[in-house]
């Protein structure tokens, strides 16, 4: 089988800024990370700069994962530069990201549907001129009443939250591995994660 037209992308959103790290906008590439981790992946900067790549590979399907280095708001950008070089179905493209529209701790893993008001997917729609695309959206809870909803992504978790958080991220790395082997088995396990109330 030819591996490269059986290719799985996968793309952590995120703000690269250091002011930025651990926050809710920035789940989606702290999950990734720990699957980096998890399968000892190393990541290089691409020499474009717009991402940073790895590569491995699972059973008959190479896996590329991607960070945009770019700002959230424009990561359709990294997306970009990296399609000059690699095909990949939008089929077979799975991001994963923050979702202020579902509960804390959540997951839905779906494709085809809106940007939902996120500026990342946004991008992303814009430039692959498709929403065709698998996304893992990752609930981090909605924001106060007297919060605006663009600064509350920007906080980080509240210490009642951080221990679910490493649960999420946990649960999470497990959907990515399942939809790399049985896309059915991971849309179902993401809709079904048990949720800890947190006090």
């Amino acid at each position: 089988m030819n591996l490269e037209n059986n290719k799985t992308l996968l793309v952590g959103l995120w703000n690269p800024q250091s002011k930025y790290l651990k926050t809710r906008h920035n789940i989606g590439a702290d999950i990734l990370e720990k699957f980096c981790t998890k399968n000892s992946i190393e990541l290089k900067l691409d020499k474009s700069g717009s991402f940073k790549i790895g590569k491995t590979s699972v059973e008959n399907s190479n896996i590329d994962i991607i960070f945009p280095m770019v700002s959230m708001n424009n990561s359709g950008e990294a997306l970009k530069a990296y399609l000059k070089y690699s095909n990949v179905e939008a089929s077979n493209i799975l991001v994963i990201h923050d979702d202020i529209d579902l509960g804390f701790g959540r997951l839905r893993l779906k494709s085809g549907s809106s940007d939902g008001g996120h500026n990342g997917i946004k991008s992303i729609n814009s430039y692959l001129q498709s929403n065709e695309y698998f996304r893992l959206k990752v609930g981090v809870g909605r924001p106060p009443k007297e919060v605006n909803p663009a600064d509350f992504v920007l906080s980080r978790f509240y210490n009642n939250e951080e221990e679910e958080v490493e649960f999420l991220i946990e649960d999470s790395v497990d959907i990515i591995e399942m939809f790399i082997k049985d896309r059915e088995t991971a849309i179902k396990a993401a809709s079904e994660r048990r949720i800890i109330d947190v006090i």
